[in-house]
């Protein structure tokens, strides 16, 4: 009897893609993440941002699209839905006032206690593997997204 190729379990029908692989594990961990900070009613995205706010309050919109790996409309979109919720507060630079910061309202300080999430996350991803293990995964993927980068021009 002959299954769906999406249905099979038969990992030796699919072709090795490593592409798939990351976007299915990216994929997995996306959903482990949002079912965790759920109950902190934050968004994945929401988290980026606040990590690194926790660390440097006052950051400009453009540094929060570096840092998270958005692109800046996108990040400006969700600053503005963290303001909404009273996370975060847009203020003008005092230096360039056409320049907007982001900072930390009480509400934003008050998930600080979320600031080693990615470490929660890690483990959970990282499970059965040892400390040598770890460091190559992350050393591999480094040069993977290397790699990725160089070949579509350096564009992030």
């Amino acid at each position: 009897m002959k299954t769906d190729y999406m249905e099979t379990n038969n990992t030796e029908a699919r072709p090795d893609s490593l592409g798939r692989l990351l976007n299915f594990a990216t994929g997995a961990m996306n959903r482990m993440c949002q079912a965790r900070l759920a109950e902190h009613d934050l968004l994945l995205a929401q988290w980026v941002i606040l990590s690194a706010l926790w660390t440097h309050d006052g950051l400009h919109v453009s540094e929060l699209a570096r840092y998270s790996g958005n692109n800046l409309p996108a990040a400006s979109r969700i600053v503005d839905r963290m303001v909404d919720k009273g996370l975060v507060a847009r203020s003008a630079d005092a230096e360039d006032r056409r320049s907007v910061r982001v900072h930390l309202t009480e509400a934003g300080r008050a998930h600080e206690g979320l600031r080693d999430f990615r470490l929660e996350v890690n483990a959970a991803l990282t499970s059965g593997m040892s400390d040598a293990e770890r460091r190559m995964l992350f050393d591999l993927l480094g040069r993977v997204l290397e790699n990725a980068r160089r070949a579509d021009g350096g564009r992030d």
